[in-house]
């Protein structure tokens, strides 16, 4: 059984919702060719990446280093782990490269820049959403996915990164765990400690219910 459901803290969001263009997964078996990896793969890479660092042209430099080892690495691919894994770890790996580099020759970003502060940029129009339907149905119209897209890349890193790893990628804690060099026990904690700053980001733009 998949690790992440059993988390005492359900997530805000609807993977599927969260990127329609993930919505149909490319199969596990590694692709054949360099063409099908650019075909099958670019968007994933790229939507990813882009979540990850919060910028196109990071993102589109990191989906040519990615792509580019991928290709490189393809023939050597032994399918010990199902290949959207693999290029999950590569991705995240070139993600987090990347963001050093940055580090490095940038000033740091605001990491002080609170959900609040996100938020009140777009305040909320007309008749607060209730929550009870939970903002998976309601991420439904562009609003709301945009609201929930500038609440995730508001969110620290590391409570980004895993959020995007569980609850839009769809990985099992295990997985996210030795991409992250942290423990299981350490990614649920993690998880659920980023899924609730994360509806309380929401929670102004939808109406808790009680049960």
């Amino acid at each position: 059984m998949d690790e992440a459901k059993n988390n005492p803290t359900e997530s805000p969001l609807d993977p599927a919702a969260a990127d329609t263009a993930l919505a149909a997964r490319p199969s596990t078996a590694a692709p054949r060719s360099a063409e099908e990896v650019f075909h099958q793969y670019a968007p994933r890479v790229y939507n990813l990446a882009r979540r990850m660092l919060d910028s196109d042209a990071d993102a589109e430099d990191v989906t040519q280093d990615v792509l580019l080892q991928v290709v490189r690495k393809l023939s050597s691919f032994r399918g010990e782990a199902a290949f959207p894994t693999w290029l999950h770890r590569v991705t995240v790996n070139a993600a987090h490269a990347h963001r050093r580099r940055r580090a490095t020759r940038t000033e740091p970003r605001d990491a002080t820049r609170t959900f609040d502060m996100v938020l009140e940029e777009e305040p909320p129009h007309g008749p607060v959403r209730r929550w009870s339907v939970g903002p998976e149905e309601a991420a439904l119209d562009r609003e709301s996915q945009e609201l929930i897209e500038r609440a995730i890349a508001a969110l620290p890193e590391d409570y980004r990164d895993i959020i995007l790893l569980s609850d839009v990628e769809g990985l099992p804690n295990a997985a996210i765990g030795e991409m992250l060099e942290l423990s299981v026990p350490a990614v649920k904690s993690r998880l659920h400690r980023a899924r609730q700053k994360l509806r309380d980001a929401l929670a102004p733009h939808f109406e808790e219910v009680s049960a």
